[in-house]
């Protein structure tokens, strides 16, 4: 069970991380905390998806220390997972279980947590590995959530050199689909006013996408690695000269093979396309138009764009219990 116990501000532990002693094999869980969310901190993975991973993962080292009493992370388990994952909430009305919204964002913050242990050298494997949940909804394709959108901003960086799978991820956040990211160039970019253009396709109008910090942070490096390319406006994502279907598998596998390092791949209601339903979902929340959000995502029809987006779906927030 997890107990509404207040903890202690999540902002005093970003600012004063245990770092003594985490990189040796016994580092407790208090130490692996300190050194997770300074490593959070610096990806700028999004302010308030990084917060409220953050939140969770204070909850978990509550968990295991106090919970289960685990003094070397080294000894954390599949079990330990699993429990924090499905363990009940004790809200004022009395015990129940979690919401499936809730245990995904848990698991997603775990992933999260044992990437970075691994980068850091701390733990070895991920116990989350075989943690299957119940799917988030009966669509055949469902938007991403922040909390997940964070998790592939992590994983599509799989070396501190990787350059190419993390600017397709950043074009997709900025609604290209995997037809259209072959076809954006370098000078489609626009840093000035942080947004590409996205030149369209059979199925959605050219527009305009807008970059979000992460997403230019990482065009950036992208073009930064291109300079010794042939050609004076290289494809940005791109690197073959194949045909217009390798073209577009290719772009495919690259948000693909992101989602599967992130555990999203097994998902039953998660596709590449998951990652543009995200950004329109997003929209939608910002002007609560649906117009506005085949505007942005070049959608002919305004039902398509409701559908793109799962808009009428009944479903519980993804923040719906207290985690």
């Amino acid at each position: 069970m997890i107990k509404r116990t207040r903890t202690r501000a999540v902002s005093s532990v970003l600012a004063d991380p245990e770092e003594d002693g985490a990189r040796e094999a016994g580092a407790s869980p208090s130490q692996a905390l300190g050194r997770v969310l300074q490593e959070l901190r610096g990806a700028k993975l999004t302010d308030q998806s990084t917060q409220r991973m953050a939140e969770l993962l204070v909850r978990f080292t509550i968990f295991v220390e106090k919970g289960v009493d685990i003094p070397p992370i080294r000894q954390l388990s599949p079990e330990h997972a699993r429990a924090f994952v499905q363990a009940a909430i004790s809200p004022p009305a009395g015990m129940r279980r979690p919401s499936v919204a809730t245990m995904h964002l848990r698991r997603s913050a775990l992933r999260l947590y044992f990437r970075t242990l691994r980068q850091l050298e701390l733990f070895d494997g991920d116990p989350t590995l075989d943690l299957a949940l119940p799917a988030r909804s009966s669509l055949a394709m469902r938007p991403l959530t922040d909390d997940e959108v964070a998790l592939g901003r992590s994983f599509s960086l799989q070396t501190l050199t990787a350059t190419r799978q993390p600017a397709a991820w950043a074009l997709a956040e900025a609604t290209a689909r995997t037809s259209e990211i072959p076809h954006i160039v370098v000078s489609d970019l626009d840093f000035t006013n942080r947004r590409v253009w996205i030149h369209g396709s059979s199925k959605a109008e050219a527009r305009w996408g807008l970059l979000s910090d992460w997403g230019a942070t990482q065009l950036v490096r992208r073009i930064g690695s291109l300079k010794n390319v042939l050609g004076e406006d290289p494809a940005v994502a791109y690197e073959g000269r194949g045909s217009e279907e390798s073209a577009q598998a290719s772009s495919y596998i690259a948000i693909a093979e992101t989602l599967m390092r992130a555990g999203l791949g097994r998902e039953p209601d998660v596709r590449p396309g998951s990652v543009v339903a995200w950004a329109g979902q997003r929209v939608f929340g910002e002007t609560a138009s649906i117009e506005e959000v085949a505007r942005r995502l070049g959608i002919r029809s305004l039902d398509r764009a409701a559908r793109f987006i799962g808009w009428g779906w009944a479903t519980q927030p993804a923040g719906g219990d207290r985690a």
